[in-house]
């Protein structure tokens, strides 16, 4: 027998294209020029904070295939567009809200569901996934402008360091670390001291970066469209 998630109508999945995101003008990777254009005196001898997960990779889709895949190995059917309410949290977190809502798992389990996760978006990643337009033009455009370029994620550092080796991007950005005990809050705190250029598809941190006075840039994608937002420039994957 297979178990369901029941739908809960406070996360139903939003239309297809909300009136607010056509009324955003935003950057496309048919702008690339004008982007790097306007961008450049921000970039320059600025800290640069990239976001990992829908910014320097849109990943988001494997994310979310990969916690169908742990429940598909326990015979339970994740609800229909569970995943978008989940974005940009920890893992952890993802993890006490499903169960929460029914996956077949026990809190206690969570470091075991985290590991057997890992091995899954490890496959994904380096099978399916590609940088970003918006990171294969601006990390090398920045790279001699910038004083640092720092990817802050909550994602996995080992994992993360792997595919910018890959892509050919390693040389021109960090990854941020953080010691266990603390989340991407307080990494990116060190991390943002202006002049700063943030780029986040997170309303929580891009509202973080302008009150700790960053340029931000705000990054729409498939994953993210009840986001608002809240940044100088928009670009959309």
């Amino acid at each position: 027998m297979t178990n369901t998630a029941a739908p809960l109508t406070a996360r139903a999945a939003p239309p297809t294209e909300p009136a607010a995101w056509k009324e955003q003008s935003m950057y496309t990777s048919q702008d690339v020029s004008k982007l790097v254009e306007t961008l450049s005196p921000r970039a320059a001898a600025a800290n640069i904070i990239w976001d990992f997960d829908g910014v320097v990779t849109h990943s988001e889709p494997i994310h979310e295939r990969s916690y169908v895949i742990l429940a598909n190995r326990r015979s339970y059917k994740l609800a229909d567009a569970y995943f978008e309410p989940l974005v940009g949290h920890t893992e952890k977190w993802i993890w006490d809200r499903l169960i929460e809502d029914g996956f077949p798992a026990d809190p206690s389990e969570i470091e075991a569901l985290s590991t057997e996760r890992s091995s899954v978006i490890a496959s994904l990643a380096h099978e399916s996934l590609d940088p970003s337009w918006l990171a294969s033009a601006l990390i090398p455009a920045f790279a001699n402008v910038a004083r640092s370029q720092t990817v802050v994620s909550n994602g996995d550092p080992e994992l993360i360091a792997s595919m910018l080796e890959q892509w050919n991007l390693s040389a021109h950005v960090t990854v941020g670390r953080r010691d266990p005990s603390t989340d991407k809050e307080a990494l990116f705190r060190s991390t943002c001291k202006p002049p700063a250029l943030v780029l986040e598809d997170s309303d929580t941190f891009l509202s973080l970066a302008r009150e700790l006075g960053a340029f931000t840039v705000g990054v729409r994608h498939s994953h993210n469209r009840r986001a608002t937002l809240p940044a100088d420039v928009l670009v959309a994957l």
